[in-house]
Order: structure tokens, then C-alpha cells, then sequence
């Protein structure tokens, strides 16, 4: 699912129309229905503002917390996988790496800690999913649904 599509679904859901939305939001009705048609994407500031209005998170937001996405079928070795590998790279951005100064001298605030954690994790669980959906046999693909 797209986030244009994740968006038009939490909205029409919700009984919330685009300008009751975009007012919220402080931008025009019309960039929400760019963003639902998935012609535009969303600054990261709006996705901030999208989740709030709605109290979703933004894994959410992007398709990977829906229970009807195949992203959300993760064993408990998976998600061990996924948070040691998260654990693993935010272990390598320490005081000493060059990622940690990300703005000339000044070192990397908690707040944006925490927005590149959520990031990291992120794209962890979609590149999981993705391979998951690439190199599963098709004989247990179909498994589930015959039970």
C-alpha cells in the first residue's frame, strides 16, 4: 500500500475531509490530494503533522504497522533480527563517527537520535518484508491461507 493510498484510507475512515485536514495542517486542500494521488510527498514536517492528527505512528503512515501488509508477518526470530541490526548500526554511530556530527561541529541533538532511529528501523523492516516477499518459497507463501 502507498502512503497516497494509507492517507485517502485513514481519512475516509476517520469521516475527515481534505480541508478539514489541510486546515489542520496549514497547507492547501489541494497538496493533500496530491499527496493521497501520490503526485507529491509529504516534507517530513507534515508526515509529523499527518500522524498526530490521526495518532498513528509513522510506520503506520508508510504501510508497515497494517495488519493486512505483509510487513506485519514477523516472526519473533525476525523481529530479534531487526532490532539487533538496528542496535548494530546505531552502536557504529558513536561520538567518534562522522555521522554524529551532522551539522558542521555540533553534535547530533536527542530529538534527531531518535527520528534517525525511527528512520533506520524503518527501512530495516521494509527491506526485511521485501525480502522476505522475494525469497519465500512458493510453497509456504500460500500456507497461511489454506489453514
Amino acid at each position: 500500500m502507498t502512503f497516497g493510498e494509507t492517507l485517502y484510507n485513514l481519512r475516509t475512515t476517520r469521516k475527515v475531509t481534505q480541508s478539514e485536514l489541510a486546515d489542520y495542517l496549514k497547507i492547501s486542500k489541494s497538496l493533500i490530494s496530491m499527496y493521497e494521488r501520490n503526485q507529491r510527498k509529504p516534507s517530513f514536517e507534515i508526515l509529523e503533522g499527518i500522524a498526530d492528527f490521526f495518532n498513528v505512528d509513522m510506520n503506520t503512515l508508510h504501510g508497515i504497522n497494517n495488519s493486512t501488509s505483509p510487513q506485519n508477518n514477523f516472526t519473533q526470530k525476525d523481529e530479534r533480527d531487526i532490532q539487533k541490526r538496528l542496535q548494530n548500526i546505531l552502536d557504529d554511530l558513536d561520538d567518534k563517527s562522522a555521522l554524529n556530527f551532522f551539522n558542521g561541529d555540533e553534535e547530533m541533538d536527542e530529538e534527531t537520535k531518535e527520528l534517525l532511529r525511527i528512520s533506520l528501523e524503518s527501512s530495516i523492516r521494509l527491506a526485511k518484508s521485501r525480502a522476505k516477499q522475494k525469497f519465500t518459497p512458493n510453497k509456504y507463501k500460500n500456507k497461511d491461507k489454506e489453514d
